[in-house]
């Protein structure tokens, strides 16, 4: 028999780094719905609890998002298997949470006292003009939003509460930049050079880390930050 569309399991064996778990410990594992994050570099708000510590199984876990307590940047969740990933800021219990990524590749979470949902940080992966000649930036969450066409695919983006773009940071010599993908994922450092790529070479750039030796890495695996 074929398989008719998108599988919605997965074993613990299959699941990405991201998830950070004990592969061995349960043979499957809760699959983030398509739609935001990369599958790569999400997880879903049901695993999020139990990595968080709110709840031992997924029974626990689907009682605390179906009792209405738990909201992803600002709004509240209701889907156990809704995407979060990098960037996002996750609420429960009267604590918030951010997403990121360590230097082993698996999600990590960073306690946020008071969180700003009117200054969420986003990559800009694309760019498009829509109906009328507005410019639409598609930004690393999987969302779109308006903007003008000052703004460059790599980019990163501060956006509002109402998806408004409230200031722009350029890929650019001299910025603050965080490594989400690659051999050195999980360093913040600043951006040294950067080399346009050719039809041979991707562009890439060099990065002077806050601790340890310059490296380099492709523009596609960082994200400006400051």
């Amino acid at each position: 028999m074929t398989n008719k569309g998108r599988s919605r399991h997965m074993t613990s064996l299959a699941a990405p780094k991201y998830f950070g778990i004990q592969r061995k410990a349960h043979k499957y594992i809760s699959k983030p719905n398509a739609g935001r994050h990369t599958l790569d570099r999400s997880l879903s708000l049901l695993l999020l609890l139990k990595r968080l510590g709110f709840a031992d199984s997924s029974s626990q876990a689907k009682k605390i998002i179906s009792s209405g307590i738990v909201s992803l940047n600002g709004r509240k969740m209701s889907e156990p298997k809704f995407p979060v990933g990098l960037s996002d800021t996750v609420e429960v219990k009267g604590k918030a949470y951010r997403i990121s990524i360590d230097n082993l590749a698996k999600a990590a979470f960073e306690e946020v006292k008071k969180p700003d949902y009117d200054s969420q940080l986003y990559r800009v992966i694309g760019k498009y003009k829509a109906r009328g000649g507005q410019i639409m930036l598609r930004l690393h969450d999987g969302r779109t939003v308006k903007s003008d066409n000052k703004v460059k695919v790599n980019d990163s983006v501060v956006v509002d509460s109402s998806d408004a773009v409230k200031k722009v940071l350029r890929m650019d010599v001299g910025a603050e930049c965080f490594v989400f993908s690659g051999v050195h994922v999980g360093t913040n450092g600043k951006i040294k050079t950067i080399t346009p790529g050719t039809e041979k070479r991707e562009a890439h750039a060099v990065i002077s880390p806050k601790s340890g030796d310059e490296f380099e890495t492709v523009i596609k695996n960082i994200m400006i930050v400051g």
